[in-house]
């Protein structure tokens, strides 16, 4: 992990909650707004260290919660949950699948406002459970299982144009065997 790569997640996640700050458009069509840090600590979790993971938790949560009505801190403890617990079975997901990407950002997406919701219920911000809170919840989590893939790409992308690329090897054997001669 280089610095440019912990630079370029945390303006993601900067970007990320700027963009649901500012775009009510998911909110006014859907009905819930569709929060893009889960697949980003998706992304992390897998390719990333153990500090990235908690570096976006902390950053990326305490971000959303400051334009939230949520207390501030709930979402950094759901974000490095889930973070937390990809990073530590990251060697079983198959990062490179596409339909690997869809299911962990579903299940991230999902365990993220979860874990919100049992947060705030053990808080003085109590959250009614009622069938709109369920399907906004459903609409979260296809939305993030949707951005993973999209989270992937650009990061590779970035990687691809500001990382020094594997020359080619050689065409020589390196255990060749050179003959000198006087002539």
């Amino acid at each position: 992990m280089n610095r440019l790569e912990t630079i370029a997640i945390l303006l993601a996640a900067w970007l990320a909650v700027a963009f649901e700050v500012s775009f009510n458009g998911f909110r006014n069509t859907l009905g819930a707004q569709i929060s893009l840090l889960p697949a980003l600590m998706v992304y992390v979790a897998l390719s990333s260290s153990l500090p990235s993971v908690a570096l976006l938790a902390i950053v990326g949560g305490l971000l959303q919660d400051a334009f939230s009505a949520n207390p501030l801190g709930v979402t950094t403890l759901a974000l490095a949950l889930t973070g937390f617990l990809l990073h530590h079975q990251r060697d079983l997901v198959l990062r490179d699948q596409l339909y690997a990407q869809v299911m962990t950002g579903f299940l991230a997406s999902s365990l993220v406002p979860a874990c919100v919701i049992l947060a705030l219920m053990n808080t003085s911000h109590p959250v009614p459970l009622t069938w709109r809170l369920l399907g906004q919840w459903l609409v979260m989590a296809a939305g993030g299982a949707a951005a993973t893939p999209l989270v992937f790409r650009l990061f590779a992308l970035v990687n691809r144009l500001f990382t020094y690329q594997a020359l080619p090897e050689s065409h020589y054997r390196e255990t060749r065997q050179i003959k000198r001669t006087r002539y």
